[in-house]
């Protein structure tokens, strides 16, 4: 249901139930336990589901899914930022890859460039950074749908806070075509009328097999379905549904450890 195995559910409950006084003996009675109120939100972050369609489910109401979901997420949120920022640093050890990930968000009223013509819908384009093992490591601020990755790279914060990677003698960072120009490791571009020479072609398949990792890491996150097929809420939430889903996906790679 969630994406997550039952030690990694329970730490978190556990975690959770440290900051939140959900059982106190006074005041009005939840309606849920917290596991349950745990799984629900979790459940709705890895399926997409609509509040209507969770409280279905877990037999409450959809005023009651959204209260819960206001109040977990954020905790969640917390107690997972030490584990995404000690991951985030040790790959800051060595080479890793990048890539533009576009969320579908639908239309939205007054919010211009939004429309990803290479994608072919409305959405937020999420630049995405893994580890040669493709994991992801860390995303940066969401940016209009309609921009193209290099120029997301820097409006995104990436190529700032991995500046290091792509300076000279930094551990690396590698990137597909689209992110010529940014300092980084692409792919060469067949030149105007002629053909690539075959050190050339060689150098790009190297490149490519093993810019492929980023790929897989972006599979994985797209599995959390609220980053693949439409997110619903407003788009000032999803800046911090975004982070929220990432820590979730380093969690369930990286569990307790």
């Amino acid at each position: 249901m969630t994406g997550l195995d039952s030690d990694q559910v329970g730490w978190l409950v556990e975690q959770v139930g440290a900051l939140l006084g959900w059982d106190l003996p006074v005041g009005r009675p939840r309606a849920l336990p917290l596991d349950t109120a745990l799984v629900m939100v979790l459940f709705g972050l890895r399926h997409n589901l609509a509040s209507d369609v969770l409280g279905e489910v877990f037999g409450r109401g959809s005023t009651t899914v959204e209260r819960y979901r206001e109040e977990v997420e954020p905790l969640v949120d917390e107690v997972l930022t030490p584990l995404y920022e000690r991951v985030r640093d040790q790959a800051c050890r060595d080479a890793v890859l990048v890539d533009g990930l576009v969320v579908p968000v639908g239309e939205r009223d007054d919010v211009d460039g939004l429309f990803s013509e290479k994608k072919g819908f409305c959405g937020q384009n999420v630049q995405v950074v893994a580890n040669l093992a493709g994991r992801v490591v860390d995303v940066g601020d969401p940016c209009p749908g309609g921009m193209h990755d290099r120029r997301a790279f820097d409006v995104s914060g990436i190529a700032a806070r991995w500046a290091g990677h792509h300076a000279p003698g930094g551990p690396g960072m590698i990137g597909d075509k689209g992110y010529q120009g940014a300092g980084i490791a692409s792919p060469y571009k067949k030149p105007r009328g002629r053909e690539l020479t075959e050190v050339r072609r060689a150098c790009n398949t190297a490149l490519n097999r093993i810019r492929a990792a980023v790929e897989r890491a972006i599979a994985h996150l797209k599995c959390w379905k609220v980053l693949k097929t439409g997110f619903r809420r407003s788009l000032e939430q999803f800046p911090t549904t975004l982070l929220t889903v990432t820590k979730l996906e380093i969690f369930r790679v990286y569990g307790l450890r």
